[in-house]
């Protein structure tokens, strides 16, 4: 029958003591002070001599487990692709630092958490974005005294979130625009019941404001139906009609631009029409759109960082969030005018 390792083994091999290889196994905060070079060591020959944790053992031993508890609406997992991604992001980088992921569902919190409690774990991620659902959330969160991270919106009470920094990103669409030529750029969005709705017309702003363009109230939607919101803005005279169009998500520029096709405006030379979220319909409308790829993965990798209270290259903002750099990734949707 083989041998079976222990840490003391590992600890000889590495030429370390005991102490370092549990630390680091385990890994527990002190192993975060230990040199990479020997961290490396030390994971090296614990794979090569075949080292197993007792995680059955640790976990009745601390009363803790290596499992990270992942809050979602069971109704949207399906259907909704950014939360997919993330969830893979979440799954790749836990999985990385020998963690597992457990899902729970935000319909029945209560339920949730003390489930949650149940399986020894503490360390929570929230994907709702609904504001009772967070606030709830927080508090259940408070009382278990539970680590927990929220994905999307700004942060809640006292846990940090992530998201991108939709600001700022939508400033950079009017500057990338304004770089092509463009001075009548509009904006359509939607109703400000989250966060990023009203951050991302805050950034059109912004944007407008430092290129030192005019803005024309007509130019802007982001309230009602959105056809009929479309429909108005291509209603004005071409002289007084936006070049160009940025919108706060690809479904919705994929429907300005058919919208704008059916009128016989050619795109993008006479309406160019940008999306947000380098979704697969950015790819497959009549002309490919000009989009802001989020890295929605990036999400879910500094999502586990945070929750396992790593050290981050970024500080939070003012609103507690922790941001992913997005990148607008340019198709045919725009007219350029410095090549007229």
């Amino acid at each position: 029958m083989a041998k079976k390792i222990t840490i003391y083994d590992v600890a000889v091999a590495a030429e370390v003591s005991a102490c370092s290889v549990s630390w680091v196994l385990n890994d527990h905060p002190r192993g975060k002070a230990i040199k990479q070079e020997t961290r490396e060591r030390i994971l090296h020959n614990a794979q090569k001599l075949g080292y197993r944790r007792n995680l059955l053992a640790s976990a009745t031993r601390t009363g803790k487990v290596n499992t990270i508890g992942l809050i979602v609406d069971f109704e949207e997992i399906h259907n909704v692709t950014p939360l997919t991604k993330i969830i893979s992001g979440i799954i790749t980088e836990a999985s990385f630092r020998s963690y597992s992921v457990k899902i729970f569902a935000h319909k029945d919190l209560v339920r949730s958490f003390h489930l949650i409690a149940e399986n020894c774990i503490n360390k929570v991620i929230s994907l709702s974005t609904p504001h009772d659902i967070r606030e709830k959330t927080a508090q259940l969160a408070e009382k278990y005294s539970f680590d927990l991270v929220f994905a999307f919106e700004h942060g809640h009470r006292n846990f940090p979130a992530v998201n991108v920094d939709n600001i700022a990103m939508t400033s950079s669409m009017v500057h990338y625009l304004f770089e092509k030529g463009h001075r009548r750029i509009g904006f359509l969005g939607v109703p400000h019941a989250f966060h990023y709705a009203k951050d991302r017309r805050t950034g059109y702003f912004q944007g407008m404001k430092e290129c030192g363009l005019k803005i024309e109230q007509h130019w802007i939607s982001d309230q009602g139906d959105t056809e009929e919101e479309i429909n108005k803005i291509l209603d004005l005279p071409e002289k007084e009609r936006p070049t160009a169009l940025i919108t706060v998500a690809d479904s919705i520029a994929a429907k300005a631009q058919k919208l704008a096709w059916s009128r016989n405006l050619r795109i993008p030379e006479d309406f160019s029409v940008t999306g947000i979220g380098n979704m697969d319909i950015a790819r497959y409308t009549f002309v490919p759109l000009t989009t802001v790829e989020e890295f929605l993965p990036d999400y879910g990798s500094l999502l586990i960082r945070l929750i396992l209270k790593e050290e981050m290259e970024t500080i939070a903002d003012e609103y507690n969030v922790y941001h992913t750099r997005p990148k607008i990734i340019e198709r045919e949707s725009v007219y350029d005018f410095n090549n007229i």
